[in-house]
């Protein structure tokens, strides 16, 4: 399945495709891309619905690893984040001491084109947002308490924007 047309400003298009409307589906420029755990998928996921704004990682790593110890929950978030960018390459993922965010030129994701064209109010946004909306929220990936009560707050969010 394809994401909706190259943005029309000039700027190039991503390299990567992120559908999470229905279930995960991860695409680059060779097709399909698998990644190797359900913890970068979550990771991935939770980066890109909410890439408008960079997520703590204290946050991040209590979401993803919140059963662990501190020390060990953030040395498994500094592995993912390495991980995600041997896959994205290096300029997909901007981080600093406090925070991780997605670049958004690196990766479209369904979930932020299906906010926009609900945003934008018009029968052909909303008609166009009912054709990208596949299911709930990422539907076939479970990680564990934190990312399932994410994944819950979050498609109920949607639920209310919902065409």
């Amino acid at each position: 399945m394809q994401i909706s047309r190259a943005p029309s400003d000039g700027a190039p298009s991503p390299r990567f495709g992120l559908l999470l409307l229905g279930g995960f589906q991860f695409t680059g420029p060779n097709g399909v891309v698998d990644l190797p755990s359900k913890k970068l998928a979550g990771s991935l996921a939770y980066l890109a619905c909410n890439a408008a704004r960079p997520q703590p990682r204290e946050k991040l790593s209590a979401l993803l690893w919140g059963s662990h110890f501190d020390a060990q929950a953030k040395q498994n978030l500094r592995q993912a984040i390495f991980r995600l960018r041997k896959v994205l390459g290096q300029d997909a993922l901007e981080s600093d001491a406090e925070v991780v965010s997605l670049n958004t030129a690196a990766v479209r994701c369904d979930v932020g084109q299906f906010e926009a064209l609900v945003r934008d109010g018009g029968h052909g946004a909303l008609s166009a947002a009912a054709d990208l909306y596949r299911g709930r929220l990422i539907d076939d990936v479970t990680i564990d308490m934190g990312m399932t009560y994410w994944l819950e707050q979050a498609e109920a969010q949607m639920a209310q924007v919902r065409p």
